[in-house]
């Protein structure tokens, strides 16, 4: 008899150890995705391979929002996933549009876990699925929360703004995807569901601020969606594809994929990469995958790659169109898109090594100034002396209020 009681702990002992490595499997399956990365209070994006549909989790502050659930048969994976991640409730779960492969395991998603908000458009369809989440979320005794175009909403530190869609009516589903774009310290997301050029133009119309550091791109990389006047618009360094390794609509398209090379933009892949988990701590970002890290991390954003385009606009615009000697007037000219101000400017007579510097002036777009000295009769005054040589070479150079050399006339 204690042998067999021996034998029954044992078996015991065997059993717990098996569940045990089971459950140690599983979590370091879920880990893998971020293995050698510091995570510890950051901002975790989570692009979730689901195929050829899209699922995203946001992690911020143990707060959690999903947008969008994959298809109908994704369920297990999704729950799996979710659940791997700690997630017991979710703020906001986004169903972006009615189509299947965006709410196919959304009505699984509700009934698992507690939710906060359901946001979906204002348009129904007749479809199964999407019955399927209406009485699910009926259930819950929760309704559908239709956003409105600059709405903002908080998760943790973090906070996302509504851009889109910015009509009640359209002809296509997708048109209606809810597009948000989600700010985290200077780091900066855009979610853009199946949304299309029609859309897009909307959204660049209603003047919200749309510059983002990553893009998911609309219709997982459709040619219908990422036309190049959006893509000059938010101006992204990433774009976040989510399709299925060779799927049937032949996702992304050549034309999309060449759009983003020619715009320099990086493109990660779901069908390539499986899963891809972004993390920032605000300030610096950087994407690993089953595989490990992807990318070195960036630490810089796209407002400030954005301000080091404006300086060297401002550097390729301002020069010096001519100088009249005889006159004594020096003309300088704004070629670019946008008003600088020349406050700290210098402007050199090569010659005699005489300096001007500049007041406060700003200068328009496309407009011209003269800077005048002897008897000259100019915009800005330098002085009464004579600065010109008439005889000789007397180059005149142009330095910006940092000291570099912009423009030369010789």
């Amino acid at each position: 008899m204690r042998n067999f009681k021996g034998y029954i702990i044992v078996l015991a002992s065997i059993i717990m150890l098996i569940l045990g490595g089971c459950k140690l499997q599983v979590e370091s399956l879920a880990d893998k995705s971020i293995e050698g990365a510091n995570v510890e209070g950051k901002l975790k994006v989570h692009y979730i391979d689901v195929g050829q549909a899209d699922a995203i989790l946001i992690e911020q502050e143990g707060k959690y929002m999903l947008i969008d659930a994959g298809n109908n048969d994704d369920k297990e994976i999704l729950l799996s996933y979710l659940k791997s991640n700690g997630v017991k409730r979710l703020e906001y779960v986004i169903g972006t549009h009615p189509h299947e492969d965006h709410i196919g395991s959304l009505d699984a998603v509700i009934e698992k876990f507690e939710i906060g908000k359901v946001l979906m458009p204002k348009v129904t369809h007749t479809t199964k699925t999407f019955k399927d989440v209406v009485s699910e979320t009926k259930k819950k005794g929760l309704k559908f929360t239709t956003p409105k175009i600059g709405d903002t909403f908080e998760l943790g530190e973090g906070k996302f703004t509504v851009l889109a869609p910015n009509s009640s009516e359209y002809k296509d589903l997708n048109e209606y995807s809810i597009v948000i774009r989600f700010e985290y310290g200077n780091r900066s997301f855009m979610f853009t569901g199946d949304a299309e050029a029609h859309s897009e133009k909307e959204i660049i119309n209603n003047g919200l601020e749309l510059r983002s550091d990553v893009l998911k791109a609309g219709h997982h990389g459709s040619r219908s969606s990422s036309s190049n006047e959006f893509l000059k618009k938010v101006k992204p360094k990433y774009a976040i594809i989510s399709c299925g390794k060779d799927n049937d609509y032949g996702h992304p398209h050549k034309e999309i994929i060449e759009r983003y090379n020619k715009l320099g933009i990086k493109m990660l892949r779901t069908d390539k990469l499986g899963t891809i988990v972004c993390l920032s701590d605000g300030e610096s970002i950087e994407f690993v995958s089953k595989d490990g890290i992807i990318n070195e991390v960036d630490n810089k954003s796209n407002q400030e790659d954005n301000n080091d385009e404006e300086e060297d606009e401002q550097l390729n615009s301002i020069s010096i169109e001519n100088i009249d000697k005889v006159k004594e007037l020096v003309f300088i000219k704004n070629n670019g898109n946008t008003k600088v101000n020349l406050k700290g400017y210098k402007l050199l007579s090569v010659k005699g090594n005489q300096q001007f510097i500049f007041p406060e002036v700003t200068i328009e777009p496309g407009e011209a100034i003269t800077v005048s000295s002897g008897d000259g009769k100019g915009d800005i005054q330098w002085g009464k002396k004579n600065m010109w040589s008439n005889s000789s070479e007397d180059p005149g150079k142009l330095y910006n209020s940092e000291g570099k050399l912009i423009s030369e006339f010789k």
